[in-house]
């Protein structure tokens, strides 16, 4: 190489630099593209241009240049993480999860690799990855209460409800007035029919935090409980009172939270209950409207309407039923039963 060569390709490497050093994004962003029409494989150029396309959320020719840097020097561990990042942002998850999956073999033990990584699971829904990497975690930081509580929760969700308690119960251990935690275990202590126990709990969230809605959610969910068993025994005014209960415990959740599916077809139920089935019908067509998905909503609708004489529209919905779960033997007797 000629030292004219060296001298000007070092000259405009400096330039480039000073560019980006005092943000001048643009003339350092053409200052590379002239590096790089001189020396196409030159790896610090590519992972500048890279870094400041990145800076500028220019996602996609950040992403086209961190592939370069990487064909240049596929172990540069910074350079796969940035390119994780930028699939994040672009919505790629599957695809910056094999980016994250190999920075974890190359650093097993880097907990912000493993927190970023967590984002990325839960919104996959792949909660069962996620509680393999709490469980690092918490070996690791065994008094974090955000945790435990985020892993009762995914566990409640996967119908681990023992394993669930555990979890709430290492909350409380750790904060004894964790409101989320004290109304968790309250409502799965309701499910055991805990009754008592598990009023205290939700009581006592609600008190430390009016505005949760789901202690407010777990305390209409063990009335209604409640309700059922003293209509089995044929306490029909107390299990009345207790589904009225439960009624004003669903409409207190769904002012703070209008938008949880869940809510609006809990309340259906209890409607259903005190013998208001068209209120029930509106409920069971917006917790619907908010979760198509939901198989029990559409069972329920499709129960109110066969008792409002609307059978077609009721066999339509143990249809849905059918469709979204083939197992449900309940709506599929009813549609045998027409």
């Amino acid at each position: 190489m000629k030292l004219s060569g060296f001298f000007k390709k070092k000259d405009l490497m400096q330039e480039a630099q000073d560019y980006k050093s005092s943000g001048k994004y643009d003339r350092a962003l053409e200052a590379y593209a002239n590096i790089l029409k001189i020396e196409p494989k030159n790896l610090k150029a590519w992972y500048d241009k890279a870094s400041i396309h990145l800076a500028l959320e220019q996602y996609l020719p950040a992403l086209d240049a961190y592939k370069i840097v990487l064909e240049l020097e596929p172990n540069n561990m910074k350079a796969w993480h940035e390119m994780g990042f930028i699939l994040v942002n672009l919505g790629r998850l599957e695809e910056a999860l094999s980016v994250y999956d190999k920075l974890q073999v190359s650093d097993p033990g880097n907990i912000k690799l493993l927190n970023e990584k967590v984002m990325i699971l839960k919104e996959l829904k792949k909660d069962t990855e996620v509680l393999k990497i709490y469980e690092m975690l918490l070996e690791k930081d065994p008094a974090n209460a955000k945790m435990w509580f985020e892993k009762g929760l995914i566990l409640s969700g996967l119908g681990k409800e023992a394993d669930a308690l555990l979890a709430y119960e290492k909350v409380l251990g750790i904060e004894p007035e964790h409101p989320g935690a004290l109304a968790r275990k309250g409502l799965i202590l309701g499910t055991r029919r805990q009754y008592a126990v598990s009023f205290d709990l939700l009581e006592k969230a609600l008190k430390i935090d009016p505005s949760n809605w789901n202690a407010w959610y777990g305390k209409g969910k063990v009335w209604g409980l409640k309700g059922t068993d003293l209509s089995a025994i044929d306490r029909k005014y107390d299990a009345m009172k207790a589904f009225e209960t439960a009624l004003g415990a669903y409409k207190k959740a769904l002012e703070l939270n209008n938008l949880e599916a869940s809510l609006w077809f809990e309340k259906g139920v209890i409607l259903n209950k005190l013998d208001k089935v068209n209120d029930a019908l509106k409920d069971f067509d917006r917790s619907i409207e908010l979760n198509p998905a939901n198989a029990n909503a559409w069972y329920e609708k499709g129960l109110v309407l066969k008792e409002l004489g609307n059978e077609a529209n009721a066999i339509n919905c143990f249809k849905k039923v059918l469709e979204l779960d083939p197992s449900h033997t309940l709506a599929r007797h009813k549609i045998k039963q027409s």
